[in-house]
């Protein structure tokens, strides 16, 4: 995954050192020219401070020392040296500057006639010089530079950094919210970059927040529609059942029967869903006991429990948790049913409800066949029924677990499923016993 932070960082220190580099090149031309500039304008004063000298001393060989070469020639001929100098010329008898090799050096030569028209005076330097002087002078120049490149390629990272900030906070903004919160987005004095970005995802939230409402909506006036012509079917097939000597009608009306009330249950379910949503849960939460709604449901169940010879146990004591009334009893009811339901005949239902470190553990294991490895994350979506529950007949339409999935999530809780140790399957529920205020409007 690429960073824009570190792609800009590298950037700009890129720019930098080019940046510093091109300088560099830049000064040492620059350098080099200066330096030829004081180098031939000494070369010319020793040419002329040597006129001098010649006038009272020629024919003579001297120790010029290494920096310096010097000829005399009158007529062409070759009568006063440096000891560091060839017998044939050094320079053109034309004045001005050249560039020689001898004595196993590139040198500059500056050539100068005198007033006589015959005499010519030849002084040369060596050329390295001049690259040592021109080194000297750009090392000098560039040194601060290049030891800044490190403290300026911090300064650029943290530039950057604070340059991107506005940005990281939209970022935490949005994974603050809660999956269900299309409200709009609201920062104080946004970046002028951002606002087009802010607008953007303002209006996307708010065409999201119409199309769930839509869906909601539909869900539910779907369910309400459905539900009460079923009611009445239900009853004309009772009363029809009563009716009817016929057996072989009796069964088919018992099989009509039933699959009506498993078209109820779906209703049911449908209506559950769309009821548990973050407004609904918001507007109705406050301090519930989960231990007294899990009392209550097996209450409710004990007669369908009693008729399957089961035996159920309630573990722990009174737990207060921050929620709605309704979520935690649809929970309640999803979970423990969904045990009794698979749960064979004479079978085992465990319900636990008891403080876990910070968190309120609801815990429902069953004795039932349970599920296959590969399917405790399955179960979890909508509308999946395992393999063994199919295989069994067992009434349902995959939406229970699903149901519970979501209340889970209204509380920032956890939900984990695995084998139980009466043999089927156990649920264990985290919920939070503090509330987690939800994120309605980011505000930077």
């Amino acid at each position: 995954m690429r960073s824009i932070r570190r792609q800009l960082t590298l950037l700009l220190i890129a720019l930098l050192i080019l940046i510093s580099f091109s300088a560099a090149l830049q000064g040492y031309r620059s350098s080099m020219h200066k330096s030829s500039e004081l180098f031939d304008a000494e070369l010319m004063a020793l040419a002329k401070s040597f006129t001098h000298v010649f006038a009272l001393q020629r024919n003579q060989t001297f120790d010029a020392g290494e920096q310096i070469a010097v000829q005399l020639w009158q007529e062409k001929h070759l009568t006063t040296r440096s000891t560091n100098t060839p017998q044939h010329s050094i320079g053109r008898f034309k004045s001005g500057f050249s560039d020689k090799n001898f004595s196993g050096k590139r040198w500059r030569v500056y050539s100068h006639m005198l007033n006589d028209a015959r005499t010519w005076v030849m002084v040369a330097q060596p050329l390295h010089n001049r690259f040592e002087l021109a080194d000297k002078m750009i090392i000098s120049a560039m040194a601060p530079i290049i030891m800044t490149i490190p403290l300026l390629a911090v300064i650029i990272y943290f530039a950057v950094n604070r340059g991107l900030r506005p940005l990281r906070s939209l970022s935490a903004a949005l994974q603050r919210r809660s999956p269900r919160n299309f409200s709009p987005l609201v920062l104080q004095e946004p970046a002028i970059e951002l606002v087009p970005m802010v607008n953007t995802l303002n209006s996307l939230l708010s065409r999201l927040q119409a199309a769930f409402e839509r869906e909601q909506q539909f869900a539910s006036n779907a369910a309400h529609e459905l539900r009460t012509p079923l009611s009445v079917l239900k009853i004309n097939l009772h009363n029809l059942r009563k009716e009817t000597t016929s057996d072989s009608y009796v069964q088919r009306i018992d099989k009509l029967h039933e699959d009506t009330d498993r078209m109820i249950h779906a209703i049911n379910q449908i209506l559950l869903l769309s009821r548990t949503n973050p407004e609904y849960f918001e507007a109705n939460s406050t301090q519930i006991d989960a231990h007294h709604i899990a009392q209550n449901v097996i209450s409710e169940m004990y007669t369908s429990i009693d008729n399957k010879h089961q035996t159920i146990e309630l573990i722990g004591k009174p737990q207060l948790i921050p929620s709605s009334e309704f979520a935690l009893l649809t929970l309640m009811q999803n979970l423990i049913g969904n045990a009794h339901k698979y749960a064979p005949i004479k079978g085992k239902i465990q319900v636990i409800v008891q403080q876990d470190e910070d968190d309120v553990l609801i815990q429902v294991d069953d004795s039932g066949s349970g599920l296959n490895d590969n399917e405790y994350a399955k179960v979890l979506e909508r509308f999946y029924r395992s393999n063994k529950h199919m295989a069994q007949k067992a009434q349902g339409i995959g939406l229970g677990l699903a149901i519970v999935k979501q209340i889970v999530n209204l509380h920032h809780g956890s939900l984990h499923l695995q084998r139980s140790e009466l043999g089927g399957l156990s649920v264990q529920v985290h919920l939070p016993k503090t509330r987690k205020e939800e994120v309605s409007s980011a505000k930077v």
